[in-house]
């Protein structure tokens, strides 16, 4: 079996961006984006759609952790430039509630620096236990996440 090293490259960097995030390291996690990158969150709250990097960094301030996060990593599949990571979460927040995520990531690559990064998370979980303007604000309108049509197709009704 030939493996494709760019695939386990951009696996590492994967692994390599979540260790840094888990140690606290936003910096170092951020400088492995190129900094014209774009990110998605899930959701059409205040906090969510597409956004640039700075945007991005100040929107992990949402999350209110009264300890240590730990992350549960569950399938990952890298194909061309992109890889694809199932996640769950769980914390307890400084205002008492259990924060048990899902996730769902999606990184794009292009010359050994991530150039995309979408987060899908379960924005209902979210909303429940954190209480925040930046999740129970105003509505945003919400963003396509598809960045590349490759079929459309519509039910016959």
């Amino acid at each position: 079996m030939i493996v494709n090293q760019s695939n386990t490259e951009n696996k590492n960097r994967v692994w390599e961006w979540f260790e840094h995030a888990l140690n606290g390291e936003l910096d170092k996690s951020m400088a492995l984006h190129r900094d014209d990158c774009r990110f998605f969150v899930s959701g059409d709250m205040p906090y969510g759609g597409w956004m640039d990097k700075a945007a991005y960094t100040n929107q992990t301030g949402v999350l209110q952790l009264a300890g240590p996060i730990t992350m549960r990593f569950g399938d990952m599949v890298a194909e061309d430039n992109r890889v694809w990571l199932e996640a769950e979460s769980e914390a307890v927040l400084v205002n008492g509630a259990q924060y048990r995520n899902h996730y769902l990531f999606q990184f794009l690559f292009a010359g050994g620096e991530i150039v995309e990064l979408k987060e899908f998370v379960d924005t209902l979980h979210v909303y429940r236990v954190i209480d925040s303007q930046a999740v129970r604000g105003e509505p945003r309108p919400r963003d396509t996440f598809v960045t590349r049509v490759s079929r459309e197709a519509t039910s016959k009704g």
